[in-house]
């Protein structure tokens, strides 16, 4: 371990675990995601376009919590890997209605059962107790840094 990593987990070993955590976490998504054609991220844009379809850009910013100019960008890469398509709204011609391709709804279960595997993978060896008592220790952290 480095100097500055030592350090750090020293000083805040609770941070530095869950950096650790959120590290490995992130690194399995990626690569579950990349299988599929997704960038991380864009998965959650694809679940919610299943069950939104005909939404709004301005919708998925409500929806998922993210700037408007991040789901801009992944809208726009997500049509040109053929996952979204863009469509005029019928009533107002001003409104662009986005919906999952063939390809887009095709990867949707594959989508969610990568997260249960990994959920899976993550809480093995924990008991239901011990994974509800990470899950609440976890949500308490969270609320003590918001």
């Amino acid at each position: 371990m480095t100097a500055g990593r030592q350090v750090a987990a020293e000083q805040g070993p609770i941070g530095y675990a869950l950096a650790e955590v959120a590290r490995a976490h992130h690194a399995e998504m990626q690569r579950r995601m990349a299988e599929l054609g997704l960038h991380l991220g864009q998965e959650l844009l694809v679940v919610d376009l299943h069950h939104n379809p005909g939404t709004t850009q301005a919708d998925l910013v409500q929806r998922i919590g993210v700037e408007q100019p991040t789901i801009a960008k992944a809208i726009t890469r997500m049509e040109r890997a053929g996952f979204v398509e863009r469509a005029p709204d019928p009533g107002d011609r001003r409104v662009t209605r986005l919906r999952l391709t063939e390809r887009g709804e095709a990867v949707v279960d594959a989508v969610v059962a990568a997260w249960a595997q990994v959920e899976s993978r993550a809480s093995a060896g924990l008991s239901p107790d011990d994974a509800a008592r990470l899950i609440r220790l976890l949500r308490a952290v969270r609320d003590n840094l918001t």
